[in-house]
């Protein structure tokens, strides 16, 4: 088997190669950058999501909680955690948020993903990576999820307004202003963050632990978003709203059933 390493350096050999070719390409740059997220759209393949077939969706069995529950920062771990003790599905979102397709992802399915772990019904794991700094050269995806874990680890229920905040300041094409670390920190701050993120950020305090991030999805092979259920990679459109929390609530209900 290909060591971490090796594939990450690997990755990285062919990740510049094709930004330099999409430089020199000049107006190509934003369909790059979108093929550079890897998942996007419904799959082809493997078992696509049902949400469109004849058969009803169950219904949520009663809430176990009225309030996420997050986990410390463990830095020994490669994710953020809601509900470690919940009998639902394991839910994984591998997100990049200089990813277009994870913004349109973030648009369609973040309300719903936010309802069910705050009642308790799913177990969320959230590896927020810096995998397009490798193709555009900037900082920009690194220093988003920098600041999102900084936030974390001050105060995990400022999750949901800092993964809005930084989705917001993504440019809308390649053309576009990119914002640089200090505009990403004080971003944060305006999303309600203390001047301890800012600094967190400003200081390139959590790059190493993003970097161990994305050797997870380097390891798995994957683009952004990824969306696993017990393990298994969700097949299903994730630009199209409610179409994850159908197959959410079926394996929800499936696992209530045991």
């Amino acid at each position: 088997m290909t060591s971490p390493k090796t594939s990450h350096e690997s990755a990285l050999s062919r990740l510049v190669t094709t930004r330099r070719a999409a430089l020199a390409a000049g107006g190509a740059t934003a369909a790059v950058l979108l093929a550079a997220c890897g998942n996007s759209g419904s799959k082809e393949g493997k078992q696509a999501s049902d949400s469109g077939a004849s058969d009803a969706t169950p219904a949520l069995p009663e809430p176990t909680q009225s309030a996420a529950v997050s986990v410390p920062f463990d830095e020994s771990k490669p994710y953020l955690e809601f509900n470690p003790d919940s009998e639902g599905p394991v839910v994984e979102l591998l997100v990049d948020y200089r990813c277009p397709h994870c913004k349109l992802f973030a648009e369609a399915q973040d309300k719903d993903i936010r309802e069910l772990v705050e009642k308790g019904y799913i177990n969320y794991r959230v590896y927020p990576r810096p995998m397009l700094d490798m193709r555009t050269g900037l900082s920009f995806s690194n220093d988003t999820a920098s600041a999102v874990v900084a936030s974390w680890v001050e105060d995990p229920k400022l999750f949901w307004d800092m993964n809005e905040a930084m989705f917001a300041l993504q440019p809308e094409s390649p053309e576009d202003h990119t914002p640089d670390t200090a505009e990403v920190a004080e971003a944060a701050v305006k999303a309600g963050a203390s001047e301890e993120v800012k600094k967190a950020v400003l200081d390139e305090k959590y790059r190493d632990y993003v970097a161990t991030i994305e050797e997870v999805g380097q390891e798995r092979q994957v683009g952004t978003p990824t969306v696993y259920i017990d393990g298994e990679e969700w097949m299903g459109d994730g630009e199209q709203p409610g179409t994850l929390k159908v197959d959410l609530v079926k394996a929800i209900a499936a696992k209530a059933k045991k």
